[in-house]
């Protein structure tokens, strides 16, 4: 199927704009919308993603996408990584992605976060190299904790989390957790998904909350410890971490 979505970018060169981190996770919902078979669907799909995602239209611009998810891979230092998107004008239309099948055979978690991190690279970075070829092979990929800082690295990280548990479906279970469990709510709505309520998980009772983020992690098909940076990310269940949302 063809994936499309837009952004703001550079006419010339087809590179994004400074996206706020609302911008990206716009784009992983317009995303995730072409991706999810139900529109309830919380557990993305994306296991046979070679099938499903084998060419893109951002921007206007349109491009295959070759993907590896059998070998092992290793980054330009010659050191395992869990994935990594490549392009070489060799192949002026196609952009490669490898993920890393036999280091996350057994962490199918970690497995599904890789792909979406990949997609986050192909949906930002691919259109500028497809526009505008570098003179040498461009590379980017998940590598912590070299990636960290990078700028691209904290995009696709960005577009992987909402990808996987979207700001507003996580709203809607967590506030049903929540009454469920008749936690108190927070005086303060959450800053960043507007009219949320949210929790003070500091105030609450830890087993509690505990069991609430194994719960729903299990319903997204992700970590306990990527579920809870999501909804902190969300601002609505706070754990004492200030994040620069911008």
């Amino acid at each position: 199927m063809t994936i499309r979505a837009a952004y703001r970018h550079s006419r010339t060169t087809a590179a994004p704009a400074r996206l706020s981190t609302a911008e990206v996770w716009s784009v992983a919902r317009a995303v995730r919308g072409q991706l999810a078979i139900e529109r309830s669907e919380r557990k993305l799909e994306l296991e046979s993603v070679a099938e499903r995602i084998s060419d893109l239209e951002i921007n206007d611009v349109s491009f295959d996408v070759a993907w590896d998810l059998e070998h092992q891979v290793l980054n330009r230092a010659g050191k395992p990584v869990m994935g990594v998107t490549e392009y070489d004008k060799a192949s002026p239309d196609c952009v490669m992605v490898s993920v890393n099948g036999p280091m996350l055979a057994d962490a199918e978690t970690l497995l599904r976060s890789t792909i979406a991190h990949e997609l986050g690279h192909v949906v930002f970075d691919a259109p500028g190299w497809i526009r505008v070829p570098p003179a040498a092979p461009a590379y980017s990929g998940m590598a912590p904790p070299t990636g960290k800082g990078d700028p691209r690295e904290m995009r696709a990280n960005e577009f992987m989390g909402a990808l996987l548990v979207p700001p507003m479906l996580a709203r809607v279970d967590l506030q049903r957790q929540a009454k469920r469990q008749r936690l108190p709510a927070s005086i303060r709505p959450s800053n960043v998904v507007p009219a949320a309520v949210a929790y003070d998980a500091m105030n609450l009772d830890r087993e509690t909350i505990e069991e609430m983020i194994f719960e729903l992690a299990e319903r997204y098909g992700v970590s306990t410890s990527f579920l809870r940076v999501r909804l902190d990310r969300y601002d609505l269940l706070r754990t004492g971490r200030n994040w620069d949302l911008h």
